[in-house]
C-alpha cells in the first residue's frame, strides 16, 4: 500500500460530486501530485472507495469514516476490513460533521492499525490535536472550527509551536493544518510554517476550474514545503 507522507494536499468534496465528478477530480489530482511529488489524498464517501480507488490515479483514497465493529453480524456498519477490501488507502476520523467520543476514536484508530489502514484524525484544538497524537494515527489534522469553510487569510501563528508539540508527542505522526484554505496561497503559507500537509474543499470545488484549481493548490502545498526547508521564494503557482 502507498504510505502517506510529506509533504502531503488533501481534498475532502464531502458528498458535494457525483462519481463522474469524482473520478474526474481523482485523475487531474493524481497527475498534478506526480508533476510536483506531493502525496494527494482524496476523501470520498465511502460508496465511493472502490470506485476510485480501481482507477489508480495516484492518488491515496481515503473513505470519510469508519466504525470499530469488528466483522459479524452487524448491519450498516463500516469496517475497517471492508475498506481496505474495496481499496482504501486510509480513512478520516473525527471530522467536525462527524465527531467521535475520545473512547470509540482510540478503538477505532486501533483498528485501522490492525489491518494497515492508514488515518487521519481531526482535532479542532490543540489540546486534542497533541492528545490525539498520542494515539500513533498516520497524521492529525489541527482545523480550528471557526476556519472551516471560510477565507481566512490571516497568519496562523500558531503552527509551529502545534507542530512542535505534536512532534514532541510522537514524532512519526504527520502535522496537518487546515481550515479555511480558500486559495493556493493560504496553502503555500501554511506549508511554509512548518506544516507536513494541508488541504482545500471549497477553494478546490468553488473554483471556475476545480481541476486547474486543484493544480495550483498542489504546486502551492509544494512550494511551501520547499520554502520551509530551503527559504527559497519557490511561487505557489507553477
Amino acid at each position: 500500500m502507498k504510505e502517506l507522507t510529506a509533504p502531503f494536499f488533501e481534498i475532502g468534496p464531502k458528498n458535494f460530486l457525483r462519481r463522474a465528478e469524482l473520478e474526474a477530480l481523482a485523475h487531474a489530482a493524481g497527475r498534478a501530485g506526480s508533476e510536483f511529488d506531493v502525496a494527494v489524498v482524496l476523501t470520498v464517501p465511502v460508496a465511493m472507495v472502490a470506485p476510485i480507488a480501481v482507477l489508480r490515479t495516484g492518488v491515496l483514497v481515503f473513505a470519510q469514516g469508519m466504525d470499530a465493529d469488528l466483522p459479524g453480524d452487524s448491519v450498516g456498519r463500516v469496517t475497517a476490513e471492508a475498506l481496505v477490501d474495496a481499496g482504501a488507502a486510509g480513512v478520516m476520523l473525527n471530522h467536525d460533521s462527524n465527531p467521535l467520543d475520545n473512547n470509540s476514536l482510540a478503538l477505532t484508530v486501533r483498528r485501522a492499525k490492525s489491518v494497515e489502514l492508514q488515518t487521519i484524525v481531526c482535532a479542532g484544538t490543540e489540546t486534542d490535536a497533541t492528545r490525539y497524537t498520542a494515539l500513533g494515527p498516520t497524521a492529525v489534522l489541527f482545523e480550528p472550527p471557526e476556519l472551516i469553510g471560510t477565507s481566512a487569510d490571516s497568519v496562523r501563528a500558531w503552527i509551529p509551536g502545534a507542530t512542535a508539540a505534536m512532534r514532541e508527542v510522537h514524532p512519526g505522526v504527520l502535522a496537518m493544518h487546515a481550515g479555511g484554505v480558500a486559495s493556493p496561497s493560504i496553502a503555500r503559507a501554511i506549508m511554509a510554517a512548518g506544516a507536513d500537509g494541508t488541504g482545500s474543499t471549497s477553494g478546490v470545488l468553488t473554483a471556475d476550474d476545480p481541476l486547474a484549481a486543484a493544480r495550483l493548490f498542489i504546486a502551492a502545498a509544494r512550494a511551501g514545503w520547499d520554502h520551509a526547508r530551503t527559504g527559497a521564494a519557490a511561487p505557489a503557482n507553477h
